[in-house]
This record gives C-alpha cells, structure tokens and sequence, in this order.
C-alpha cells in the first residue's frame, strides 16, 4: 500500500519550518504546478493563508471569515468627532470665537460673515476599520494577482473561491461597493502593532477575527509557523493540486538532512539558486544538496562523435545511433543521445574543492514493482554516466564494483514482493523504513 498523506505530512511537518526559515523549496515548488509559477516562499505562504478554514481550535480562517463578511459589514463601528470647519453666513455647530476672531482680523476685520465652528463628523479610520479593511486588501490580492491564474483555469482545490461560494465576486463587491468599505481609507497608513492590539481585544467578532487573520498572515510572512501549520500548508499547496509525488520527494530530502543532524551537524540552509536546498560542514568538509538538479556535473551523452566509432557496427548502439541520425535528417539536429537530473544529489567535497564523494538519489513514489525497476535503471545511468568537468567521474571498468566516488539510493514507497537487492553501492530504501542511507 502507498505511504498517505497523512503519514507523509506527519514525517515531513515538524521539520519544514526550517526550510521556510532560510532554504529554498523552488525546485520543489515548480513541480507543484508549473503554470502557478510559485518562484518563491512567499507565494506559497500567500496561498495557504486564503485556503485557511476554521481549525479544530475555532481559530478562524479566510474563507470562513469572508463567507460571513456580507452579513457582518452591515453595520461597522464609528467615532464621532469635532472637527473645525469655515462658513460663511451661517452657523452649524458650536462657533469657536477665539478661530473665528482670528480668521476675521487676519483677512477683513469689518466681515462679521465668518464663522469657524464645531462639526461633528462621523470617523470610520478607526483602528478596528482600518484592520479589516488592510486584510481584506491583502486577500484580494492574493486571488486576484498571485492566483489568478489558477482561478481563470478552474482548478478544483479554488472552488470554494469560484464556483461553490462564489467567494471571489463577493469579496470585490464588498471591496469596491460597500458604502462602509469605501469610507475608511488606507492611504499612506501603516497597521501598527497597537492597532492589532486595539482590534483584537474588540468585543465585535468581525474585528477581533480580522485581527487574528491579519496577525497571522504577518506572522507568514515571517515563515513563524508551528508543525500543525506546516502541515496544513503542505495539505493545501502540496496535496490539493494532486502532487503527492512532489511531497514524497520532499520526504526524502527532509530524511537525508535529518539523519547528518541527529549526528548534532549543525548545518545552514541556504537560498542561491541552483536547486541547492541545503548546505553543511562536518570534519571540515563541506555537503551540499541538490534537488531535481545536475549540481555542477554534467549527465547527458553527445551524439558527435560516437556515430563515428559505432555507426558502421551491426549491434543495439550501432542502430541506435542509425534512429538518431534518421532523427536529425527529418527533425533537424539532435545534440543528446542521454540526459537527465537527479531527484536528490548530495556532494562532498573538502575545503580546496576537491569531490570526496557524490551520492544520487532516485525517487519514485510508486508501489509497483515493474516502475521501481525503471527507477533502479535510471539511477544506474546516473551513476554510470556521471562526468565531472566533461570526465567520467568513475572508471568503466569500476564501475559497480569497485566505485570510489559514487554512491547512488533508489527511494521507493511500499512494494510487495520487491525482486531489487541492495547493493554495497547502489541501496534501496522504501518508506518507512528505519535504515541509515549510505551516502558517502
């Protein structure tokens, strides 16, 4: 049986906050939903905060929260206040002679027509109004900008958004129509931490929840989350658009990291593109890991070349390279023969830059025999074809046997009647498995 969800996220959660703290999840992120282009952290977050129901604690959440907006803005909290206005021939409100004396003698003393007097007015830039109206602004632009996309495609995990509730039209009209909504203005207003206190301790749901919201989604932004949350967050971006693969590769990352920091390794992560996800030093050498990335080695094989020394012989490589020059003549150039990235590649090297070791990880959340086999191949091309500045990294006549570099891990789920041996090279490890991975 294939490794749930739930198992997944209970494994993955309590670890995951540091990866939001100081890693990078990008190369995890695009294979989530390459049209979403969720190119950074912050997206992700941005995501999970308006996909957020009522949790088992009551705490609010989004769409809880607007589901009820429509009802709860017919009445919203004012103040009243005196404010002095200037008229001219007529009295509203209590006069303010000692104004209104001034502004007489300053521009026509013989002018008795002046008068500067008291107007009460009704003040809806309340800090409570201000709140709501600042989280409100933060959640629609999240659906409008950030998911727009998802939203015009009709991705099923936005429904309660667009089709079910309809959350998404509701949320503009308030925005933009609401009497209320459009009194309170936002312009050049920073939500001070003062504020949110005032608001939170609102004896009115509506202000008290959007406080709470707006806190957290503050608290998002500064990756602040416990393993509950991150859970949650993993459910709805890595579970809802149907990417358990991508969170099963996750796992394994996570599981590699963890077991050099339950040696007490004290690493950092570290966000420099390149898929690098993770760097360390342990006894002065230094490990970096790469996801779904080719590092700084090369693993694909030119055609140029090769035909030269195999075209003319009857053999498999031989007609292979036949297929790849009829490909060339009806389909224009083919530059690879074999190319591919590694799902989880960890290099060591020591402080001059000199490769120590290079373990490859090949994923596949299956629990399929026949497709772990296909696995265990392309992991076996990886290792076998792995160059290092254009140079193979192990001998031919090594290779398998006697590997000096290489380390290669075929990770897999659940498989009943497994026919894959491990290897004093090459492992196998499935899920759930309490097994040190030999990495180096």
């Amino acid at each position: 049986m294939k490794a749930t969800a739930d198992q997944l996220l209970s494994e993955i959660a309590p670890q995951f906050t540091q990866f939001l703290m100081a890693g990078d999840l990008t190369s995890f992120t695009k294979k989530i939903d390459p049209n979403l282009n969720i190119d950074n952290i912050e997206k992700l977050l941005k995501i999970h905060f308006v996909l957020t129901h009522k949790d088992s604690n009551n705490e609010v959440g989004v769409i809880d929260f607007v589901e009820n907006l429509s009802r709860r803005l017919r009445r919203i909290r004012t103040t009243v206040v005196q404010r002095p206005e200037l008229f001219l021939g007529e009295i509203k409100g209590k006069i303010r002679w000692k104004e209104t004396l001034s502004r007489r003698y300053s521009q026509n003393p013989d002018d008795d027509t002046v008068f500067i007097c008291d107007r009460t007015l009704k003040e809806y830039d309340i800090p409570e109004n201000l709140v709501l109206k600042n989280l409100l602004q933060i959640i629609r632009n999240i659906i409008y900008f950030d998911l727009d996309f998802a939203i015009k495609n009709e991705y099923k995990w936005l429904r309660e958004w667009t089709k079910e509730k309809e959350l998404r039209e509701i949320l503009n009209q308030l925005f933009y129509r609401n009497v209320y909504l459009k009194r309170i203005t936002l312009s050049n207003v920073r939500i001070s931490g003062r504020m949110l206190n005032i608001a939170v301790k609102s004896r009115v749901p509506l202000y008290r929840e959007a406080a709470i919201l707006l806190s957290r989604y503050r608290d998002l932004m500064d990756y602040k989350l416990d393993a509950d949350e991150a859970k949650e967050l993993l459910n709805n971006t890595f579970i809802m658009p149907d990417k358990l693969d991508v969170l099963f590769e996750l796992y394994w990352a996570i599981k590699l990291i963890r077991q050099f920091d339950s040696k007490d390794v004290r690493f950092q992560l570290i966000k420099p593109g390149n898929n690098l996800i993770a760097t360390w030093e342990l006894h002065d050498d230094i490990y970096k890991l790469y996801h779904d990335s080719i590092g700084k080695f090369k693993f694909s094989e030119n055609v140029e070349g090769l035909a030269e020394k195999l075209s003319e012989h009857d053999n498999y490589l031989g007609r292979e390279l036949k297929v790849l020059g009829q490909l060339e003549d009806m389909a224009g150039k083919t530059e690879s023969l074999w190319g591919g990235r590694p799902d989880i590649l960890l290099e060591k090297c020591d402080k001059s830059g000199k490769l120590l070791s290079v373990f490859i990880g090949e994923i596949k959340y299956t629990d399929d025999n026949g497709y772990a086999v296909q696995g265990l191949r392309e992991l076996l091309e990886y290792m076998a074809l792995i160059k290092e500045k254009y140079k193979y990294t192990e001998d031919y006549i090594d290779l398998f046997d006697k590997l000096k570099v290489v380390r290669g891990c075929l990770f897999i789920d659940r498989v009943e009647g497994l026919t894959i041996k491990s290897t004093p090279n090459v492992q196998v490890v499935m899920f759930d498995e309490d097994k040190y991975i030999e990495c180096e």
